[in-house]
């Protein structure tokens, strides 16, 4: 079979060449993309997850200098509508296994564009300074002017330094130049790759920066059927309204009034799922519409979701560039108990500034004020902060504080949610609601069982993403599904995004904002039909199925190098023992833990895992045709002869 992948010739898609760079030998190498990793995991997301397995070494800590950071693009970036993606993964400092992040923007195409598909970089630079990429041109430059500086000061000195202001570019801020356990990587356009610590990985080898301009073409193995296929593609978009009204008229704050109503939001840390309609007036679509501009685009989106903001406040002053989405603002009001939109936008554009996860340090402060409120930490244990809900001027000292981890709050709240909880002692655990050591973001899996085992089961912790389809609600109603049928569901759509994110895609406009199983299903053809006409292979929808699969099996397979099983496939005890308000009546809804255990049970064989180890079965690893795998999980004793 190898001989067969060393004979694919790929026409267009790929840009063809990826970069090597060690930044501790201050050595650059391009290689040409292996046809074999280009089909066998497509692109993106897939590309992360075998890199990282075959350059990670188990025993390095996350922040070991020879850890490996990837940034992929993929083969639709920049010739698909809504293609402006790119995945970046390392061994996560916020979680210790797994980890990868996804951005939008325009780095993706202009990478593409310069002629690479991915990007490794290893190594530690002896003192600050970020990589230039010119097309064939590609530099380590210093960076010792801009290191401290806000990401946004950031982007004006790269353009200023590289004399060109169409630059495109990733930055940290200060979170990843000081190690913050939830520190991004934020795009040229405020765009960020939030999840998972991936800004401090990057700050750990002294890499403020990655600036890129790139004036190649993108080859094409077939204009005319690539050309029919993005116009049938863009009409998908135009005529579904979740793309053409919602998305593009509300952006991803629609969310708030939907999970309102299935009373699955998370408000003050997950005591509550619903909201009153006084307090959605406060923090809604419609409310942030007061501030907003215009709706902005990642690379060829018809959407343009992302809301422009335009915002003067007697409280935060003059706020303008790129508004919060849906879970940062969620995240930064009324998941610490305050309903207040110029606050959540406010403190949105300082997490971008600073480069911190909007989600994940703000999801940490709730679970730090649920603990002061119920009287598990002490004032003293919080720096003298008065943690109460609503405290928008703690939470605010907090972000400032993390960011250069100053005094006892910035060194506290630099830590990892699990580093907290070990801080705090095991009653806090009760409250934090994470798995394998990242936060849940909205969408309280009491309210919505099946849909939300997607925390569980994800491979970087508690995920989203990796199940994130029709949002209008129609996925929370797999629950009246029998479990059997109701996980065949679940995983039809986990390939389905996990397609998504190997094509570099954007998640929301082909599977969260979409109407109907029927219309994915038109989007998905439409993928793998541009995907073909641009590449000249002709791959059939199996063996993108198994792309998917063997995507997510390596991830796993990772993971189970890490030492996880099945006990950290988990969701947080709360969800199981105490219930979820989900409406002014007072009904309230539970997760019960022996329907958790079938449901993941069903997952496991419908993923050909081993139901005690997770460690992918040697059957399916056979028929992924991922031998070096099975080969490494035999060796390290994951795997023992003969088990099947």
């Amino acid at each position: 079979m190898e001989e067969g992948y060393m004979s694919i010739h790929i026409e267009g898609g790929y840009a063809g060449k990826t970069l090597w760079v060690d930044l501790s030998k201050n050595k650059i190498l391009t290689k040409d993309l292996d046809p074999e990793l280009a089909v066998k995991y497509i692109g993106g997301r897939g590309f992360v997850a075998k890199l990282l397995f075959d350059l990670v070494d188990p025993e390095r800590d996350p922040l070991d200098p020879q850890n490996p950071l990837v940034f992929a693009t993929g083969p639709l970036s920049g010739i698909a509508p809504a293609s402006g993606r790119f995945t970046v993964g390392a061994r996560s400092p916020a979680t210790g296994i797994h980890g990868d992040s996804n951005s939008g923007g325009d780095f993706a195409m202009e990478l593409k564009h310069a002629g690479y598909d991915f990007i490794v970089i290893t190594g530690k630079a002896q003192e600050p300074v970020y990589l230039s990429i010119q097309d064939d041109n590609v530099e380590i430059k210093s960076a010792k002017d801009m290191w401290g500086l806000t990401t946004h000061e950031t982007f004006d000195h790269l353009r200023e330094k590289e004399e060109d202001r169409n630059i495109k570019a990733v930055a940290i801020g200060p979170a990843g130049e000081n190690l913050v356990a939830t520190a991004a990587i934020i795009e040229t356009e405020s765009r960020a790759a939030a999840r998972a610590g991936m800004g401090a990985v990057m700050g750990s080898k002294n890499l403020k920066a990655i600036s890129v301009r790139g004036t190649k073409d993108i080859k094409l193995a077939d204009y005319e059927a690539w050309k029919e296929a993005f116009e049938e593609l863009l009409q998908v978009f135009l005529d579904d309204p979740m793309t053409s009204q919602v998305g593009r008229l509300l952006g991803s704050n629609f969310l708030h009034r939907v999970h309102s109503a299935h009373g699955t939001l998370i408000i003050e840390n997950g005591h509550r799922g619903y909201a009153t309609e006084e307090e959605l007036e406060k923090v809604s679509a419609e409310t942030i519409l007061k501030y907003h501009v215009k709706g902005r685009s990642c690379f060829l989106c018809p959407i343009a979701c992302t809301r422009s903001i335009y915002m003067e406040s007697e409280k935060y002053g003059l706020i303008k560039g790129r508004g919060p989405e849906y879970y940062s603002i969620q995240s930064l009001t009324y998941r610490a108990g305050g309903w207040d939109t110029e606050a959540g936008i406010y403190l949105n554009k300082l997490c971008d500034a600073y480069g911190i996860d909007a989600t994940t340090l703000p999801s940490n402060i709730a679970f730090a004020i649920d603990l002061y409120e119920n009287g598990i930490i002490t004032k003293e244990q919080v720096g003298g902060l008065e943690l109460t809900w609503g405290n928008f001027e703690a939470i605010e000292e907090i972000i400032k504080s993390v960011a250069y981890r100053k005094g006892k709050i910035g060194e506290l709240f630099a830590k990892s949610t699990k580093e907290l909880i070990k801080e705090f002692g095991p009653e806090s655990e009760w409250y934090a609601l994470e798995v394998k050591g990242l936060t849940m973001p909205s969408n309280d899996p009491r309210a919505g069982n099946v849909y939300n085992m997607r925390y569980a089961i994800a491979t970087r912790g508690a995920d989203h993403l990796r199940v994130s389809v029709l949002s209008s609600g129609r996925s929370l109603k797999w629950d009246e599904l029998p479990e059997d049928e109701a996980m065949r569901v679940f995983v039809h759509f986990e390939t389905y995004v996990t397609l998504v994110n190997l094509f570099e895609v954007c998640n929301w406009a082909y599977s969260s904002y979409t109407s109907t199983p029927e219309i994915a299903e038109v989007k998905e053809k439409g993928m793998f039909k541009i995907y073909n006409a641009a590449t000249g292979l002709n791959l059939t929808p199996e063996d993108f199925a198994k792309a998917a699969h063997r995507t997510i099996l390596t991830e796993r397979a990772e993971n189970v190098r890490y030492g996880l099983r099945r006990e950290h496939d988990y969701l947080p005890r709360r969800v199981f023992e105490e219930p979820l308000p989900i409406n002014e009546k007072g009904d309230t809804k539970i997760f019960p833990r022996e329907k958790f255990e079938k449901l993941l049970d069903a997952y496991y064989a419908l993923r050909g895992l081993d139901p005690k180890t997770t460690a992918p079965k040697p059957q399916i690893l056979k028929e992924l045709e991922v031998h070096e795998i099975e080969e490494d999980l035999r060796k390290r004793g994951l795997i023992k002869g003969g088990e099947e």
